[in-house]
């Protein structure tokens, strides 16, 4: 076979991925040295003027800090604060300052950036031989968890704290000790004090950990930040640690970490992998659940983020955090922003992870001599003699002659028992008070479960190469400018065949395998005696023989941000602007192939098989085509004026905004527009009291003039009860921190699909039908074009709108070690934007109207807890997330119901109509007799319900209940609202983590409630054994567990077997029979890893190592058992699978 250009397999591969991780590399490496490179100290560009008489040198430092970005370290004891002095500066640097500031006296300092180091000069005086040889030298490093130096960190000796030292830029101490006997006592500000025995080393390095309840921590949200104790909104966040997992998506790893978030995961196809998630559950019957996500504060997907890029990750809930965001807010907001550079010298981080997968559950099938037995079984329950006689099912049983007889596991023929991931990412930090920069590139390769075509000519298998590039910088222009440059790439390069996966996995479930060979044993392309329809292929053909494609899809995502500091105007007053570009492109390579097929039947007398021919076809694979191209870029502008100042006690801040974004299709001629205001202000009172109102007044073009701006407000309060100062210190000892908030306000919604522009009419020309004098042919009464109108004008459609509450509280116990964030949240959503379904057609109208028509109320609470506790060097950690929801529709677009139990009114979003399966039918039930061919036939007793659902009706079929007691089962026997809905109710998550001397353990489970699965989702195929008949069907190994003559049982699987649909109509409408709890609990993680030693990290010049192995969807306990309970009613399991994985990963900084 020859090759074909650069489509060639071998080409594509190498070439390809080579040259374009050459690039990659060589611009990573150049940008990140010449920013490592780039210096500069703010020291010499801050400047003070200070005329100073009288005041303390206390006064002095803290009037230092306050107008500046320094910090001033110095240990008890090493300086007179309270030393008056006098300072005269103009326009100085902080240096001169010192100067004059510890002149005469025995002081130094040392300036790094930002840190100023107050010490003790060394005197002169040598102490004596005696006074050495008493004295012990202890020396070490501080550092934090992640391996990174402090500098000005104390190190005293507890009760004595006039013996110490404090940390120097390397993070480096040094102290004299009177004896090892002693305890050393290592703090920071911001951190715990660790409490560390001497006993005789004289080399110790520590590691602080954050203080959870000491830092002033600064969290993200709409449009800004805010300090963690004055957020009002109902918010959650996760640690970026959290959210790695060896997938190409980051959604994947969502489930049960984030309260408030329910996510599920339906298929592990690469590619195709993205889970669904939804904030507080689903509040709308009419599609448009998903969440606003920002990634950086533009709007954008986050799927194909690396988790290494990722600094914060947090999910707004209530309105109060929302409302800004006016008519994307209603279904939440998703906050994600990515690391930027620190000041700090160059840090490298490299991490590489090799992942193999195999899938958690697949179908398993009978073979051919079972299947042919049970569909002779069902023949004989449908009244009709055996199709296969027991001499030829001996032939299959035996495997007589594997071509003519064949027993073909398609599961084994198209999928690999494993599969292979690699990731590798590149990521350089740092800078100074000037530039700072974060640079990151990575590259991830996956491939799927499918088997490569046996002689190479083309890929099979789906497989994914994905480049990701990252640059963040932030520029100090002048002392009141900043400017950040962000720039972000994603190169994916996508293989599969040239039939697609559903269709593929589709037919490995309904083709049976007596059929014929995957191939000829002599290498003979097979099939079916006759390809009567779609459903007759050989699965191996739709793999290995049509083709392949490729997809390239490129993602550039640019922004420029500049903030503007406008103290000249008035303190705290700043203007911020953002402009963002991004562009999107896909396109789609086809091979397609179609080799002759043929049908063995028989053997000549030398033995050689006989084949006719099915199919003809062409024996080479044809010329690449482009099948599809799309491109679509998008323009985001945001400016704001901000304002943030503290009088005393007071802390206020405002924001206005303006916000306007367009997205252009290269398939539709006019961009998407929307635009908008913003505004929030808020005002703490003693760290005690706080209050914050937002709003959002957005514009929408899918509404006509004076319905098209909508205006959202919200308003929260909190209440840091623990801070007043009548709060109990009994009570504080348990109970250290109790925030209490609550918020209420408005959010909309817009969406509408692909529909634009609802408020004007549409019309078609061309639309012939009817006649009008000669025509337009020139003949008499010829047929003329006319026009039609085809949607109506909806000129009074308007906003979508959701009215929120939100009541909750935060909560610390002994001294934080144990944190509790609660919420109760309760909205109600109207004005619902749908198609009406009962406007008759006779009405006049070609196509449903919109309308603003429903509404649906949604409640429940979520809640987080945190632990942390240790025991000597173990530390240990907890955490834990619960979310519950749950919906009711209020008002929908429905008839007036014979019977109330059939309403959607009163019900759940995505409940199931349902049948109530009573029991299997008996013998008893029915009048016996005995055809032609000597079986029995059944007439029902006539004071039994009369079924009316087709089929054949026999012992062993299900019996439903007559609900409206009229002697009919037919459609008014079914029941809405049995079960609960297929999108979980519940979602949980929780786990331990444990760290002794460098090594680690976590655990995590996640789990989901109060939802259903319908087996068989809504289709039959695979699942009802002979769906399509005896050609077309396949036979799972569960359905062994059937109803039969000898085994007349009610507590089977599956009723009574018959030969085809049309006979088991009766048993397979959607009924409580094939209804299954589809609650389950996944053990979603475990890691195993190892911290190498400080000590040995400096002898090799690097800054940290681990080394880490972790597994990944592990188990499942669940009630389903025949496929992967996440999947939902996903075709019952006719989709790809999810992946139970295992990877290997090291991670080290230098």
């Amino acid at each position: 076979m020859n090759n074909h250009g650069i489509f060639s397999p071998d080409r594509t591969k190498v070439r390809t991925l080579l040259s374009i991780k050459s690039i990659f590399l060589f611009l990573l490496f150049t940008f990140a040295f010449e920013m490592a490179y780039a210096s500069s100290v703010y020291s010499q560009t801050k400047v003070f003027t200070m005329q100073s008489a009288e005041k303390t040198v206390l006064q002095v430092f803290k009037e230092i800090e306050k107008n500046s970005e320094f910090i001033i370290f110095y240990r008890d004891g090493v300086i007179d604060l309270n030393r008056k002095v006098s300072v005269n500066v103009v326009n100085q640097s902080v240096d001169k300052i010192l100067e004059q500031l510890l002149a005469h006296t025995d002081n130094g300092f040392t300036i790094k950036d930002r840190q100023i180091i107050i010490y003790k000069k060394e005197t002169s005086a040598t102490p004596s031989v005696s006074q050495q040889k008493n004295k012990i030298k202890v020396t070490g490093v501080v550092t934090d968890a992640k391996g990174e130096s402090i500098i000005g960190a104390n190190v005293v000796v507890k009760g004595n704290p006039t013996i110490g030292a404090i940390t120097n830029m390397e993070g480096r101490y040094e102290v004299m000790l009177p004896s090892d006997d002693v305890i050393l006592l290592v703090s920071y500000l911001g951190y715990n004090t660790e409490e560390i025995k001497v006993k005789g080393r004289r080399n110790i390095n520590v590691v602080l950990h954050e203080d959870s309840k000491a830092l002033d921590e600064v969290v993200i949200v709409g449009y800004g930040k805010q300090k963690k104790e004055s957020v009002v909104v109902s918010m959650s966040s996760i640690k970026p640690k959290d959210i790695v997992v060896p997938s190409r998506s980051l959604n994947n790893s969502l489930a049960g970490q984030v309260a408030g978030l329910i996510a599920v995961q339906r298929s592990g196809e690469p590619g195709y992998d993205n889970a669904e998630f939804w904030i507080r559950g689903v509040s709308t019957f009419a599609g448009g659940t998903s969440p606003l996500v920002l990634v950086d504060g533009v709007p954008r997907n986050m799927s194909d983020i690396e988790p290494d890029e990722i600094e914060t990750f947090s999910v707004l809930k209530d309105a109060a955090a929302t409302a800004i965001y006016g008519a994307e807010g209603a279904n939440g907001v998703v906050l994600v922003t990515t690391k930027r550079g620190r000041v700090e010298k160059a840090k490298i981080s490299f991490k590489t992870e090799h992942t193999i997968s195999s899938p958690t559950r697949l179908p398993e099938f009978v073979g051919s001599a079972d299947y042919l037995s049970l569909y002779n079984e069902a023949l004989r329950n449908d009244g009709e003699g055996p199709q296969f006689s027991d001499e030829l099912i001996a032939h299959y049983r035996n495997n007589d002659d594997p071509d003519l007889y064949p027993n073909t596991n398609w599961i084994d023929e198209l999928l690999r028992k494993n599969t292979f991931s690699h990731r590798y990412t590149l990521n350089v930090r740092g800078g100074t008070e000037k530039a700072k920069y974060f640079v990151s590139g990575a590259y991830y390769n996956e491939s799927g479960l499918f088997k490569n075509r046996p002689n190479g000519i083309y890929d099979t298998n789906i497989g994914i190469d994905r480049f990701n590039l990252r640059s963040n910088i932030d520029m100090a222009v002048s002392s009141t400018t900043t400017v950040g440059v962000d720039l972000a790439m994603q190169y994916l390069i996508n293989n599969y065949p040239g039939t697609g996966t559903s269709t593929i996995f589709r037919s490995m479930l309904i083709t049976p395998p007596y059929a014929f060979p995957a191939v000829y044993s002599d290498g003979t392309v097979a099939t079916y005696a006759q390809e009567r329809d779609a459903n007759m292929r050989n699965p191996y053909n739709l793999l290995m023989n049509s083709g392949y494609a490729k997809e390239y899809r490129t993602g550039i995502q640019s922004k420029v941000n500049v903030n503007q500091k406008l103290d000249f105007i008035t303190k705290g007053l700043s203007a911020n602007l953002n402009v963002s570009y991004d562009y999107d492109s896909e396109m789609i390579i086809r091979r397609e192939y179609n080799p002759t097929r043929y049908h063995a039947t028989g053997r000549d007398e030398l033995g050689q098989l006989i084949f006719s021919t099915v199919v003809s076809g062409n024996p080479d694979i044809q010329d690449p085509k482009n099948s599809a191209t799309s491109a679509t870029k998008k323009i985001y502008i945001d400016a704001s004026i901000n304002y943030k100042r503290t009088f005393g006690k007071h802390d206020v801040g405002a924001m206005l905004l303006y916000m306007q974004k367009e997205t252009q299709q290269h398939n539709v001629p006019l961009p998407f527009r929307k635009q908008g205001f913003v505004g929030r202000a808020t005002y703490g009172y003693d760290g005690r009291y706080f209050i914050e109102g937002n709003f959002g007044y957005t514009g929408s073009e899918a509404f006509a003039e004076g319905n098209r701006f909508g205006f959202f407000p919200a308003i929260g309060a909190a209440y840091y009860l623990s801070n007043e100062s009548f709060y109990p210190e009994a009570i504080k000892k348990v109970v250290n921190k109790l925030k209490l908030r609550a918020s209420v306000g408005r959010t909309g919604n817009d969406k509408t699909g692909q529909e634009r522009f609802l408020y004007r009419p549409t019309f078609t020309t061309n639309a012939g039908g009817f006649t009008q004098g000669i025509g337009d042919t020139g003949g008499t009464n010829g047929i003329g074009n006319g026009i039609v109108e085809g949607r109506f004008a909806a000129p009074y459609l308007a906003w979508e709108i959701e009215d929120k509450q939100n009541y909750g509280f935060d909560l610390g116990l002994f001294d934080n070690r144990i944190d509790i964030i609660f919420d109760y949240f309760r909205s109600e959503r109207r004005d619902i934007l749908l198609q009406r379904r009962t406007v008759p057609q006779l009405g006049g109208l070609r196509q449903d109207p919109w309308q603003n028509f429903g509404k649906v109320r949604n409640q429940g609470i979520d809640m987080s807890m945190n632990l942390n506790q240790q025991i000597g060097k173990l530390k240990l950690s907890a955490r834990g997330t619960f979310t519950f929801t749950r919906n009711k529709i209020l008002e929908y677009d429905e008839l007036p119901q014979k019977y109330g139990y059939q309403a959607v009114t009163g019900t759940r979003v995505s409940e199931n109509t349902l049948y109530i399966a009573d029991r299997l039918y008996t013998e008893d039930d029915f009048i016996v007799s005995t055809n032609a061919n000597g079986l029995k036939t059944y007439k029902l007793r006539s004071e039994l319900p009369r079924p009316t659902l087709g089929g054949l009706i026999g012992p062993g079929d299900i019996k439903y209940v007559d609900v409206n007691g009229d002697g009919v089962i037919d459609s008014y026997d079914q029941v809405r609202g049995v079960g609960n809905p297929s999108t979980p109710e519940i979602i949980y998550g929780f786990g331990l983590n444990a760290e002794y001397k460098g090594f680690y353990a976590s655990i995590f489970f996640q789990g989901a409630g109060n939802t259903s699965v319908l087996l068989g989702g809504a289709t039959s195929e695979g699942w009802y054994p002979f769906s399509w008949g005896v050609d077309q069907s396949n036979y799972r190994t569960f359905a062994l567990d059937r109803w039969t003559e000898n085994n007349p049982s009610q507590d089977v699987i599956i009723p009574r077997l018959h030969k085809n649909n049309a006979n088991n109509a009766n048993n397979r409408v959607a009924s409580t029979w094939w209804l299954r709890n589809g609650s389950f609990l996944r053990l979603k993680n475990i890691e195993f890893g190892y911290q190498l030693p400080k000590k040995f990290m400096d002898k090799i010049g690097f800054e940290a190592a681990r080394i880490y192995i972790m597994g990944y969807n592990l188990a499942v306990w669940d009630d389903i058992k025949y496929f992967d309970p996440e999947a939902g009613n996903a075709n019952a399991g006719l989709n790809y699978p999810l992946p139970r994985t295992f990877t290997l990963g090291l991670d080290f900084t230098f």
